[in-house]
């Protein structure tokens, strides 16, 4: 295998990590998405009802989604600029790849920046103490509270004792039971270790914005790799091309 060949093969070789890790944040984003909106359906509607600003933990599933398809749009085009060895197809595939590494390091800095910040632990603790109080006086929403309770392990909206001034027990979810309906005295062991959802949600938002970011911003660095391998690959295309148009001059001129 010459130089091309290694090339072309790199080309093929990074395009298919790309799109892998594409799907991937696409994947990463709806997750978010279903999971943020799990939290975000606990709020009270009127309390936002004017409110038109933007919370960014809401944007950043958006921002993995669309970041997302626009690697597998670009590790495609780099597919099929590895197979026809078009210089073409090939610049374009780098300065795409250039374009798709500077957006996953901006994903990276809002991440980092905006969605891992005090606003963001503000905005989830809003949401759960809204969905604790509607729980009081909604059946939909006491459902709704319990999932969350379920899914974080966690219990009320500071803790157990919040369910002291208004219910003789403690919600089955508080316990670890599995079916609506179910409680458990004030006494249980597992509800009183439990933290409250407040702190476990701003916790786990945390920690999920860090690693994300982070591995956007591998990504951003593989995606600069990758430019360069296109660049490269294009710079040979270029005096391969060029060798070829010299010697064809050169054979004509000695007829």
């Amino acid at each position: 295998m010459g130089l091309g060949g290694v090339f072309r093969a790199g080309l093929a070789v990074a395009s298919a990590v790309y799109a892998v890790l594409g799907l991937a944040l696409v994947t990463v984003g709806v997750w978010f998405f279903v999971n943020l909106y799990d939290i975000t359906s606990l709020r009270n509607s009127n309390h936002y009802l004017l409110d038109y600003r933007v919370y960014w933990p809401q944007v950043a599933p958006w921002l993995f989604i669309i970041v997302g398809l626009f690697m597998v749009g670009v590790a495609v085009l780099g597919w099929v600029a590895a197979r026809r060895q078009r210089r073409g197809l090939v610049a374009v595939c780098g300065a795409l790849l250039l374009v798709a590494a500077v957006g996953h390091a901006l994903a990276t800095a809002l991440v980092l920046v905006f969605v891992d910040d005090d606003a963001t632990d503000k905005f989830i603790k809003d949401t759960i103490y809204d969905g604790y109080y509607n729980s009081q006086s909604e059946h939909n929403a006491l459902m709704a509270f319990g999932r969350i309770e379920q899914r974080l392990r966690c219990c009320g909206a500071n803790d157990a004792r919040d369910y002291r001034s208004w219910r003789n027990d403690l919600p089955g979810s508080c316990c670890g039971h599995r079916y609506f309906g179910a409680t458990c005295d004030f006494t249980d062991k597992e509800a009183n270790e439990r933290l409250g959802c407040t702190r476990v949600a701003t916790v786990y938002a945390r920690i999920i914005s860090r690693y994300v970011g982070v591995g956007d911003a591998v990504i951003a660095a593989l995606l600069l790799a990758g430019a360069a391998l296109a660049w490269r690959y294009y710079v040979y295309l270029d005096e391969r091309d060029h060798e070829h148009v010299v010697s064809n001059g050169k054979g004509e001129t000695d007829c």
